[in-house]
């Protein structure tokens, strides 16, 4: 062989090394690239992937994929990894009879599905798992009566469905959002969410009877939200609830809100029933708030004579906890409808105010606040429920009780909205006998004023058996609100907007502002004057002492805000007082019942009516006096809300504590392998914000490192828009280019204070599976040789020469 054959070859060689070295990649480009792969074998759709599986196989995507019409049969357990990517269901019908689970992907659901009224159909013993996946059903192109996910016919086997660190949303389907054909033999349908977010919105439109979440599930949420709201029909119509550390909104539903049989409410969740056409929340057997959990029902019942809350008389142990919040206002018909047995415990907060029964359907427009009914029905009530100006066209506005109940007194501070006068009682309000306190006497009507006074010295408690209607009212002899002051707190953000709640990051100001007022009583303290030739009085034993009238403001604020001293400006009107000379302020005053109060300002009225401070037009006008100052949210503030509360006392009594809160937030990024979901340390993130231009700001960004369980978390945020990106990724993984923006709520909801971000990292690509690995082999082979060649040669031409 001469020189430069040899060399011919040894190029033709070197050359072919590198075409077969690089083959894969070239091979994939001129493809258009494999959609996904199942170990070595690829595939050139998913539908494919998905009919070669056998059990216990994990399918991965390699590119965007497409999902037709599917059967997923019996006996077949399938994962679907898709790697980030997308997977568009145009016009498909799934058919769930395995095992499935999709995960780390973006699934969109759309379309007509093809010859079928249903997206997915769970069928007997199926299980679908979606995990770290952002999931769309949409049915706005679809048939009328489309639903998104139906579950096995009656007298067949269950099917569940589990949710895992997923956005799932169900979105204009004209059938139902999630429904079932009624309750298989080994017991309910499950929906599992976990960590996740799940949105039912505006479903059911042409189906009657239909909606949100139909039939009978079990459902439990587990650190998750679930808004449900805008369904043509029902919210839900049955389902048992189990809702740990999660957040749950029923909102706008034509029919009912949350109609459970159990609904079991623990650690911290926050759950709202709001401008339902029904019941805002319905109890048929287990019903629990636990100490830490809020259940807030307003607005309901627009549409049908129902209740905001309704047990029925399956709910024979139903309790709300020593610490719970329970709000119940402005439904249209009764706040609270009781014929179970219903314990709360002391220092359960409950309010029924302003709900309105007008409408004279099932329960006869009986109770406006609390329809106790049935002889063997059982209500207990703390003893500092608040509970009045609620209203009913036959009887008992605030009470309507044909069973067992236990309530307290009234509220020292309540206002009667009939006419602005103090409520200092508890009054018949018989059908036959309502209360009036400011009838016509001379037009021959009558006042009907019986109090009712049965209370226990030792409790302060009324326990009553049998039919009874009262009103929380007053006497012959209204007073004013304006006799006694009043007290309220609320919070001034930098526009000058006044709210009851505000949110502050870990640092910044605060600025909170009290407001009493100068009270009509006053006058019964200001000193007589002096006459000249006095005359015998006869002065009625309980006359006030005059001279003095102590009006003392009492703050209480969360340790993580610290209050600023030197901000105090205190006001009657707009003349501003002077420290010392007019008010005095004490900091760190304990009290046995109310505990400790960050400070109490004290204001002798009737020394400043002597002083020419407060005028005979001021007491006239029940002029306010105003307290303004200002806090700081300490540095190491973690997310969550922080309470300042704040209430008068005066020479006859205090007032109701009023309270605001302060909100801060935080992020938690779990960056995890999104070939095993196993979580990475050492993952470095900017959190940053921008400005109207789109221009970091530069003093917002902060750095993070993931941890060894894979989370960064930052806490101490105000609401408002994030953008976090990865800055460098763990050895061995590609580091993202996606900018993830963040955007935290002012309104975010209670105890939803953590915003969860899931960030994923493949590994370095290596050469691929085996195939890809044969062409490296193959290629360094060809090397080896060329090199081989090479030296044979020069030892050729060295021989040569010698």
């Amino acid at each position: 062989m001469n020189a430069k054959l040899r060399y011919r070859l040894l190029s033709t060689l070197v050359a072919l090394c590198m075409v077969l070295v690089l083959f894969p990649a070239v091979a994939l480009a001129a493809e258009g690239g494999d959609v996904a792969q199942i170990g070595d074998t690829a595939y050139d759709t998913l539908k494919e992937a998905i009919d070669a599986a056998v059990d216990g196989d994990t399918i991965e995507l390699l590119s965007d994929a497409t999902l037709p019409t599917t059967s997923f049969p019996s006996g077949k357990t399938i994962t679907i990894d898709g790697n980030g990517l997308a997977i568009d269901a145009n016009q498909a019908y799934l058919n769930v009879a395995g095992n499935v689970t999709f995960e780390n992907c973006t699934m969109n659901m759309h379309g007509v599905p093809n010859g079928h009224w249903m997206y997915i159909y769970m069928a007997s013993n199926g299980v679908l798992t979606f995990r770290n996946a952002t999931v769309t059903i949409d049915g706005t192109d679809a048939a009328d009566n489309t639903t998104a996910m139906y579950f096995p016919e009656p007298n067949t086997s269950r099917a569940d469905v589990n949710i895992e660190n997923s956005t799932v949303t169900i979105q204009n389907c004209r059938g139902n959002g999630i429904s079932w054909g009624g309750k298989p033999n080994n017991g309910y349908n499950k929906l599992n969410i976990t960590g996740s977010t799940v949105t039912i919105d505006n479903c059911a439109e042409n189906t009657a009877g239909g909606g949100g979440i139909i039939g009978t599930f079990d459902i439990t949420l587990t650190g998750s939200n679930l808004t449900v709201k805008n369904n043509n029909s029902y919210g839900s119509n049955g389902s048992n609830y189990y809702i740990d550390s999660s957040v749950v909104t029923y909102s706008n539903n034509g029919t009912h809100g949350i109609s459970a049989t159990d609904l079991v409410i623990e650690n911290g969740s926050r759950i709202t029933a709001e401008n339902n056409g029904f019941y805002g929340v319905r109890a048929a057997d287990a019903f629990l708030v636990d100490s830490t959990s809020t259940l807030t029902v307003t607005g309901n019942s627009h549409s049908n004579d129902g209740a905001g809350l309704k047990l029925t008389n399956g709910v024979t142990d139903g309790l709300v906890e020593e610490g719970a919040v329970v709000t119940i206002t402005d439904n249209y018909c009764s706040g609270l409808s009781n014929n179970g047995t219903l314990v709360f415990q002391e220092g359960a907060k409950l309010t029924i105010m302003d709900n309105v029964n007008e409408q004279g359907g099932a329960n006869g427009s009986h109770g406006g606040g609390i329809y106790n009914s049935g002889s063997s029905a059982s209500l207990t009530l703390p003893s500092d429920t608040v509970i009045y100006n609620n209203h009913a066209l036959t009887d008992g506005d605030d009470i309507y009780n044909s069973g067992t109940i236990t309530f307290g007194k009234v509220g020292a501070d309540w206002v009667l909205d009939d006419c602005n006068q103090m409520i200092d009682g508890w009054y018949d309000d018989s059908a036959d006998a309502r209360w009036e306190a400011h009838a016509d006497t001379e037009a021959g009507e009558t006042n009907h004023i019986v109090e009712f006074t049965t209370f226990d010295e030792e409790t302060g408690l009324a326990t009553v058996t049998g039919l009874t209607n009262l009103k929380a009212a007053h006497g012959a002899e209204g007073k004013d609100k304006t006799s006694y002051p009043g007290l309220d707190k609320v919070i001034v953000t930098e526009d000058g907007t006044e709210v009851d709640a505000d949110t502050a990051a870990a640092g910044g100001t605060v600025n909170f502002k009290l407001t009493t007022n100068v009270p009509d009583d006053l006058l019964n303290y200001i000193n007589l004057p002096d006459v000249d030739d006095p005359s015998v009085v006869n002065v009625l034993a309980d006359e006030p002492v005059r001279g003095s009238y102590q009006l003392v403001i009492h703050d209480q604020m969360d340790d993580e805000l610290v209050l600023d001293p030197e901000s105090f400006v205190v006001m009657i009107g707009d003349t501003e007082l002077a420290l010392m000379d007019e008010y005095t302020i004490a900091y760190d005053v304990s009290h046995n019942e109310d505990g400790t109060c960050d400070f109490e300002i004290t204001l002798d009225l009737v020394n400043l009516y002597e002083m020419g401070a407060i005028t005979e037009e001021d007491i006239d006008n029940a002029t306010p006096i105003t307290v303004t100052y200002t806090a700081t949210l300490a540095e190491d503030a973690t997310a969550g809300e922080y309470l300042n509360t704040a209430w008068v006392t005066y020479p006859e009594g205090e007032s109701e504590k009023s309270t605001v809160t302060v909100k801060t937030y935080g992020i938690s990024i779990f960056k995890y392998d999104q070939a095993n979901n196993a979580p990475l340390s050492g993952a470095t993130f900017e959190l940053y914000q921008k400005d109207d231009e789109g221009n970091v700001i530069e003093d917002s960004v902060i750095e993070l490192t993931s941890g060894e369980n894979g989370y960064a978390v930052i806490e101490g945020l105000d609401a408002g828009t994030y953008y976090l990106k990865e800055t460098q990724a763990p050895e061995g993984y590609v580091c993202s280019e996606e900018e993830l923006t963040i955007t935290v709520p002012g309104d975010a909801g209670e105890g939803n204070y953590v915003v969860s971000v899931s960030f994923a990292n493949a590994q370095v690509p290596h050469t691929g599976g085996t195939g890809t690995l044969m062409y490296t082999i193959g290629g360094a082979a060809i090397i080896l040789l060329a090199g081989a060649l090479l030296l044979i040669s020069r030892y050729s031409r060295k021989k040569q020469v010698g």
